[in-house]
């Protein structure tokens, strides 16, 4: 970061010196650009610093140990900042920004919106028990060797003995009320993150005796305040709501602010309902192409079936599945793959598992070379057995999850985003934008050799119908009055999910109601690759489309890289 501010503090010094031998406009419109880079720069760093937990997850570890400040004051505080940042982003003008500050402008306006949304609109610090519990995590601590295992561990004591002050603050934040799905999420990550504490010496090895005794003594008072906040969410439970729902006005604002999506609910009902409309047809096909005389419930019961025996059986098919796609990406030339960087696949941490599957990337800005993990969230040990087998993935649902999450989903993108010379734009991006791309990944890797088998168009299939209840869903929870249980009932019966999986889906939508950004991402994509094979004719083809969206903007926004692409500002979805 020094090395970023002497840059643009000698490129000031410069511009300044050679101002008196050129024409004024040209004057003023160097001006211009070194006070963007500078303000640009400085909105940057602040993110950081407001957010030291995201900062280490980039592998910027000098922010190391800390906690963000969740005082009152300090949020108010935040908010104020954010506010001011925005105007002032806001009011540059284009004509005195490089192509690349546009971009980055439109990145840092997109993470400030999101962070305002958080604090302003959602009211997270007082409503969100979950709000607190993410920068508590140690993954990044413990799972890759970054630095020496005392440096890591001295962090690891610094933020344990940081944690009393910043929980107890965190109950004095939340409300005497809150959405029962929240309180139940925050429960499984606070008691998650006690179990994962037990783990944290083993995993770091040996330490010098003093460090070691240090190290088991503040994880021990640390489980200690977490039991306690897990205690303090179990009397809240008692005092639970259903009152989640965000309402149509802030759920439209949400899209236009964090991902340039305006559009109005009646229209994006409609998007929602055709996907799920066209994909439901899909299903039935394929699955009249096994056996017309079955059910689709029969059929899809059948290709289920199909599916490891443990959760350690899941990760070495997933580990063979993610080297068969990467061959496949490379033998059909679909995309760049900049780098050899390699993934391994492991269990969720039991503090992550309130979804199935996660990536988890060596941060952009880690010096040394470092893995990254596919996740796979094994089932719950207290479950009843049958349901235990019932939520390992299908073989062939399983190999969609991994296009997702690999080759080439957020793994590749993830690749191609190190590549950027941006500091802003290797850091933020969009949701839309970045688990569009994912969810995209899925059916491109169908139409480049993963077709022909009927069972595996199926597992192509569930994965999309999971997104597009989602969509629907999110609309539903947070503008229609419709329930969990409803919402569940959806996941059930037109995304075929098991029982757990589906009430864990309807749940993550009551805190996450931009989970429809999986297919609305995969659908604007979708249209921006056919506005750009329009635009380039003879030109065009499929490998420079996706070296360029994912090469020219980082994770911005989609209606960013649309803009850069095509040139012009028509509609994205």
């Amino acid at each position: 970061m020094m090395r970023i501010l002497l840059v643009l503090i000698l490129t000031a010094l410069s511009a300044l010196q050679s101002v008196g031998c050129r024409p004024r406009a040209e004057r003023l419109a160097v001006l211009k650009q070194t006070d963007a880079a500078q303000l640009l720069e400085s909105a940057y760093r602040e993110q950081l610093a407001a957010n030291p937990h995201e900062a280490v997850e980039l592998g910027l570890h000098r922010f190391d140990g800390r906690l963000p400040d969740v005082s009152p004051r300090a949020l108010q505080t935040e908010i104020a900042r954010l506010q001011r940042r925005r105007a002032e982003l806001g009011a540059l003008a284009e004509t005195a920004l490089t192509q690349t500050q546009l971009i980055e402008r439109a990145v840092m306006l997109s993470t400030i919106n999101r962070e305002l949304f958080v604090l302003s609109e959602l009211k997270a610090p007082w409503k969100n028990p979950m709000y607190y519990t993410s920068p508590l995590s140690l993954v990044s601590y413990v799972a890759r060797p970054y630095a020496s295992a005392a440096e890591r561990a001295r962090a690891i004591i610094a933020l344990t003995r940081a944690t009393p002050a910043y929980l107890a603050q965190a109950r004095a934040n939340l409300a005497e009320r809150m959405p029962r799905s929240w309180l139940s999420v925050a429960l499984i990550q606070t008691k998650g993150l006690q179990a994962f504490a037990s783990d944290v010496p083993r995993a770091l090895g040996d330490l010098p005796s003093a460090l070691a005794d240090q190290l088991r003594q503040a994880l021990a008072g640390w489980r200690e305040q977490l039991k306690e906040h897990a205690a303090f969410l179990e009397r809240r439970q008692q005092l639970a709501t259903d009152d989640f729902a965000i309402g149509k006005a802030v759920f439209l604002r949400m899209l236009a602010e964090t991902q340039g999506v305006k559009v109005s609910l009646e229209r994006l009902k409609d998007v929602a309902k055709r996907d799920l409309a066209r994909n439901l047809e899909a299903l039935t096909v394929a699955c009249r192409q096994i056996d017309p005389k079955k059910s689709v419930a029969e059929l899809i019961a059948v290709v289920s079936a199909e599916r490891p025996s443990s959760a350690e059986q899941a990760y070495a098919i997933a580990t063979a599945q993610g080297a068969r796609l990467r061959k496949l990406l490379v033998a059909r030339n679909v995309v760049s793959i900049p780098s050899d960087d390699v993934v391994e696949v492991r269990a969720t941490p039991a503090f992550m598992r309130w979804n199935s599957a996660f990536l988890d990337s060596a941060g952009p800005f880690e010096t040394k070379a470092l893995p990254s993990f596919y996740y796979i969230s094994p089932p719950d040990p207290s479950w009843p057995i049958a349901q235990q087998k019932q939520y390992l993935p299908a073989t062939v649902d399983l190999l969609f999850v991994t296009a997702h999450e690999l080759w080439p989903g957020h793994f590749l993108d993830h690749l191609h985003g190190k590549q950027q010379h941006s500091a802003i734009l290797k850091s933020f991006g969009g949701y839309a934008r970045g688990e569009g791309w994912a969810h995209y990944a899925e059916e491109l890797m169908l139409q480049h050799g993963l077709d022909g088998d009927p069972k595996v168009r199926i597992g192509q299939l569930l994965n999309a119908l999971l997104r597009n209840v989602r969509f629907v869903a999110a609309i539903g929870l947070h503008t229609e009055g419709m329930t969990v249980e409803q919402a569940a009932e959806l996941f059930r019966t037109k995304a075929f999910t098991d029982e757990a999986s589906a009430m864990q889906q309807a749940r993550r939508g009551t805190f996450d109601p931009m989970y429809l950004s999986y297919t609305l991402g995969k659908l604007m994509i979708v249209k921006l690759r056919d506005d750009y094979r329009k635009k380039l004719g003879a030109a065009y083809s499929e490998r420079r489309f996706h070296d360029q969206f994912l090469g020219c903007c980082g994770s911005a926004p989609i209606s960013v890289t649309r803009r850069v692409l095509l040139g012009d500002d028509s509609p994205a979805l």
